[in-house]
């Protein structure tokens, strides 16, 4: 079955890959790389078959990771209460022709949880996120996707009536490219990544979302929308999981397989 494409912090892990790419030095006083803007390099289509036990994937561009990001409730990994409330994702062996969307896949990410909540000024989260060019903490870049049309990915997405949103950072919303605020409650708030309801799935499903179909929830700093998207410097791609404005969110399970631009 095939869909089509109809808030958190950035993560603190970060993996080192061996290989080169197009990465920019972080300007330790403004916290902001000054060429972010002036680079960015071209990555093949396939990120990762996911075919490692290794958190880290990429080539010559591409220096990504897997990692989840939870605060409040439980979750597997366990994320909350760690340094930044992350933790490295280590891909799961599958049985040989379990994911009917890839037979010959041996391992997928996954992650899973419950009882994320929203308390006064304190607010839940749950997400996973798939870093695109992360060398270490202070040589973050960017990779440039104007070739493709989107991302596509196998998925189950067994998540409550909150559901769960796909979600591409750009240098409009991520605080890489200087543009917006971490102060919450700005107009100019970063994490307002442009995004996609996903569809809950029980069974493995492809995912197609489309960069010109991704729009903002609104709390933020807006970002070229459309066929304007900044496919030019993106930074990760999320799967965040719907909380609800009450009450602990229902328990959630995500596997992912096979991420590739389209």
């Amino acid at each position: 079955m095939s869909v089509s494409p109809s808030i958190a912090a950035r993560g603190g892990l970060v993996v080192a890959l061996a290989a080169c790419g197009s990465v920019r030095s972080l300007n330790s006083d403004a916290g902001v790389p000054a060429d972010a803007w002036a680079s960015s390099c071209a990555p093949a289509a396939l990120l990762t078959k996911v075919e490692t036990t290794d958190p880290a994937f990429g080539d010559a561009c591409v220096h990504g990771a897997w990692f989840l990001q939870a605060f409040t409730g439980t979750s597997v990994p366990t994320a909350s209460g760690q340094p930044d409330n992350t933790a490295p994702v280590v891909p799961t062996p599958i049985t040989i022709g379990s994911d009917m969307k890839d037979p010959s896949s041996t391992y997928a990410v996954h992650v899973s949880g419950a009882g994320q909540e929203n308390t006064g000024t304190t607010f839940g989260y749950a997400q996973l996120t798939a870093s695109l060019n992360a060398l270490s903490a202070t040589q973050i870049g960017t990779v440039d996707v104007t070739a493709y049309t989107g991302v596509q990915f196998y998925a189950i997405v067994n998540v409550g009536t909150t559901g769960a949103r796909f979600t591409v950072a750009n240098l409009f919303t991520d605080p890489l490219g200087g543009r917006c605020t971490p102060t919450p409650g700005q107009k100019t708030t970063c994490f307002d990544h442009p995004g996609f309801a996903l569809a809950p799935s029980t069974e493995w499903t492809r995912y197609q979302i489309s960069f010109a179909d991704l729009t903002q929830i609104g709390f933020g700093n807006p970002s070229p929308l459309g066929a304007m998207f900044p496919k030019g410097a993106i930074t990760l791609v999320k799967w965040d999981i719907g909380i609800p404005a009450t009450g602990a969110t229902p328990a959630w399970d995500i596997w992912v397989d096979d991420l590739t631009f389209y």
